[in-house]
């Protein structure tokens, strides 16, 4: 089953779930009036911050942001470190990586367990859906990694 038929089935099971940062990616369904796109060109240019990890809400100002480049290289903070690479990306595919992380230690236990989630998540994604309300990413199996405003 395709990554976006996937996401189709979640949306027809709970219609409810097209919500910012909601739980599942809104559906690719190439109508440019629902603002739903797997372009590259939107995703540049742009902080991201995620508000879902795993699932799991991400406090505001927990210091965790992406920003990607036209060219596919991309940079971010994970509330600790920075970190930089270079993605592969196609419409509605993006894989990360490899990822050069500085290595400085927090003090805050939950910082660097969050950290640990934020670098594990970005080295699953594999496939994206961006609309007006956020970005997706999902792995390979079609399950969401994150989303991000």
């Amino acid at each position: 089953m395709s990554r976006h038929l996937s996401l189709a089935l979640v949306l027809a099971l709970c219609p409810g779930a097209v919500l910012a940062c909601g739980p599942a990616a809104p559906v690719f369904d190439g109508d440019p009036a629902t603002g739903v796109s797997v372009s590259v060109g939107r995703l540049a240019d742009r902080v991201w911050e995620p508000r879902l990890l795993d699932g799991v809400a991400v406090p505001e100002g927990a210091g965790l942001s992406l920003t990607l480049g036209p060219a596919g290289k991309f940079e971010g903070t994970t509330g600790c470190n920075r970190f930089t690479g270079t993605a592969d990306l196609d419409a509605g595919w993006i894989q990360l990586g490899p990822l050069a992380v500085t290595e400085m230690a927090c003090l805050e236990p939950d910082r660097m367990q969050r950290e640990a989630a934020w670098l594990k998540a970005l080295g699953e994604v594999r496939g994206f859906v961006i609309s007006p309300e956020g970005l997706w990413l999902t792995r390979g199996d079609g399950s969401l990694a994150m989303c991000l405003e």
